[in-house]
């Protein structure tokens, strides 16, 4: 059995209609060489961008699927090896540890009190008043 049979067989059970018709388009995917853009995914599926990307989401996360996708390049594809899944854990791992790191900022940022901006406006009318 090819990637391709394999896949179209997993995805034979999927009994939600919207689902399994973005599952089976994918299935033409397997293969960061033969990714798809989610805009060409939508219009051959009929539906909105933000609705394909939940249902990929779900694929990935419900059924196992193993849709990958990477930030340095446009498309979402079908891993054909381990090599392509990996290559995508990494880059999601990556951005984890981006995510976190902006947390933490916003977690020490500097946010001014009410007395510090009643100061601060109080130094520029007096500057203004000179």
């Amino acid at each position: 059995m090819n990637p391709r049979e394999y896949y179209r067989l997993l995805t034979s059970s999927i009994t939600d209609d919207d689902i399994r018709r973005v599952a089976d388009c994918m299935t033409e995917h397997i293969g960061a060489d033969n990714a798809v853009r989610i805009e060409e995914l939508s219009e051959r599926v009929g539906m909105h961008e933000r609705q394909v990307r939940d249902i990929l989401a779900t694929l990935v996360k419900q059924y196992r699927l193993p849709v990958c996708a990477s930030s340095g390049g446009a498309g979402r594809w079908i891993a054909a090896n381990e090599d392509e899944r990996w290559r995508s854990i990494r880059d999601l791992d990556s951005r984890i540890k981006e995510l976190y790191e902006r947390r933490e900022a916003l977690l020490t940022a500097k946010i001014p009190s009410t007395m510090e901006l009643n100061r601060a406006e109080a130094r520029v009318m007096q500057k203004g008043l000179f």
